[in-house]
């Protein structure tokens, strides 16, 4: 009888083993890769107010800070300005903040009017969601899923941005484990 309650008969007469889940840990908070984006609460140009809030769960959203001193920046528009209008009715909010730095509110209204810029341009007066996000260079790109994760960060959009784009306006806007993003 001994044997038997150690265990030495092999699995068969052993105990089934008890498996414990693992906790999921929620994102942190962030600007990076894989963090959960920072809310932010900014009025465009016409002054409505944009809330990152209210669009977890509704929409991506590709932010994009730039200025319009800025060449790179200026290079940028036409694609983001195809993008939202081939993205737009899936789902797809483009953000642009226009950093509050050697630029006047009525410039870059002027600016935007003249570009054609279609998709809603905030104003970060004061610096606090550049700051907030760690902006250092222009421009700086963040595309946030439908979970509020940021799925890309980086300052131009990235090689494979429709694929992504693709995938995070799919049935509920989360990236597949194991995926290269």
């Amino acid at each position: 009888m001994l044997v038997v309650g150690l265990g030495l008969l092999g699995p068969a007469a052993a105990p089934p083993a008890r498996a414990q889940k693992m906790p999921s840990v929620p994102p942190i908070r962030g600007h990076g890769q894989g963090n959960l984006a920072y809310d932010f609460e900014l009025k465009d140009l016409e002054g409505h107010v944009h809330r990152l809030r209210e669009m977890r769960g509704k929409r991506v959203v590709q932010v994009v800070f730039w200025a319009t001193w800025c060449v790179p920046c200026i290079e940028e528009i036409p694609a983001l300005r195809e993008i939202y209008a081939k993205y737009r009715g899936r789902g797809l909010e483009v953000l642009g903040v226009a950093v509050d730095m050697n630029q006047t509110r009525e410039g870059v209204r002027d600016f935007a009017r003249d570009y054609q810029v279609t998709y809603p341009i905030l104003w970060d007066e004061g610096h606090a969601m550049t700051a907030q996000y760690g902006v250092y260079a222009l421009p700086q790109n963040f595309l946030i899923g439908k979970d509020g994760i940021i799925h890309y960060a980086g300052s131009g959009l990235p090689r494979d941005y429709e694929v992504l784009l693709e995938r995070l306006l799919g049935k509920d806007g989360a990236i597949p484990k194991g995926s290269a993003h």
